[in-house]
């Protein structure tokens, strides 16, 4: 009876020792399995964590590059984009703030842009001037002060080609250009528009070329008109090379007493080249003593100045060259 009893003692233990042994492996294979969960999501966080920074750099590029492309609305969408991929990257937010800052600012320069062209297109120097003297005009002054200039492509194109509207800083005034460009250079068909209501008597000053150019600059056929006020100073087509007036440029006026005058004249360098002694007797004018201008003083045959209407002298026409 002992002996039976000592067995099923001895089973029992067998048994427990099983059953704790079969509960150890459970428990360790449990650790295993949940070690090896740990692993998978730690494996997996890594893998989301890195496809979120290709994201957000892939639309941080995106971002840059649009916004070098002047689509400022889409690059701001791509930016956000890109901080919505890494919320907790500080370098990304301080850089996301400032390329929306920066697009702000181009959109509020290109407002002021179309609204220039809108004045230039209608031929409404009032309104352009007072565009120039407004806080936006002079916000768009200081930043093109840098670079000289600042170019606007309404009607799309390609980078710098197409047809678009420049505005150009210089020294003592700044002038709008709209037409067409090649490569960020004024090529084909352009108007150049000067306007200024800061003359000595407020009157509105508007000069205005219209015509060819190549590689940058006045070259070809142009008309010139200038104004001030309600008194027209030009109003003529010329030959334009390089910014300057060349060519034959024909006049026809009247003097003071009612004499007509009438000649062709030469430009070269946008300046008049010497009037022909016959020219001015042909006219009814004294040949002066003294070396003359085309445009000079017209004396009478007492040596008296008898007119200054078309008194230009060493500044005669300079064409456009010293607009750009």
């Amino acid at each position: 009876m002992k002996n039976r009893r000592k067995w099923i003692v001895m089973g029992i233990i067998a048994i427990a020792v099983v059953i704790a042994g079969i509960v150890v492996y459970n428990n360790e294979k449990q650790k295993a399995a949940e070690r090896a969960a740990e692993a998978k999501r730690i494996e997996e966080q890594e893998k989301a964590r890195e496809a979120a920074q290709k994201a957000a750099e892939e639309y941080r590029a995106q971002a840059q590059k649009l916004l070098e492309e002047g689509k400022y609305d889409e690059a701001q969408e791509a930016m956000g984009k890109a901080l919505e991929q890494t919320p907790e990257d500080e370098a990304l937010a301080a850089e996301s703030e400032e390329l929306n800052q920066k697009a702000e600012e181009m959109k509020g320069y290109n407002a002021t842009m179309e609204a220039a062209l809108a004045a230039i297109q209608e031929d409404d120097a009032e309104a352009l001037d007072q565009l120039q003297d407004s806080e936006e005009g002079k916000a768009l002054e200081a930043m093109a002060e840098g670079e000289g200039s600042y170019l606007y492509f309404p009607e799309g194109g390609s980078g710098t080609d197409g047809k678009g509207i420049g505005f150009y800083v210089f020294e003592d005034c700044s002038l709008w250009y709209y037409g067409d460009y090649v490569n960020g250079k004024r090529e084909g068909k352009g108007i150049w528009y000067y306007t200024s209501s800061h003359t000595e008597d407020g009157s509105l000053y508007k000069e205005v070329y219209q015509g060819d150019w190549k590689e940058d600059a006045p070259n070809g056929k142009g008309h010139q008109y200038i104004a001030l006020g309600d008194k027209v100073d030009t109003d003529k087509r010329f030959k334009v090379k390089d910014g300057l007036f060349y060519g034959a440029y024909k006049i026809k006026d009247k003097l003071e007493d009612g004499t007509e005058v009438s000649g062709k004249y030469k430009l070269k360098k946008g300046k008049y080249v010497t009037i022909s002694d016959e020219e001015l007797e042909q006219n009814n004018f004294v040949v002066p003593e003294e070396p003359h201008l085309a445009i000079a003083f017209l004396y009478d045959g007492k040596g008296n100045v008898r007119s200054c209407t078309m008194i230009y002298a060493e500044d005669a026409t300079k064409g456009v060259k010293q607009f750009y």
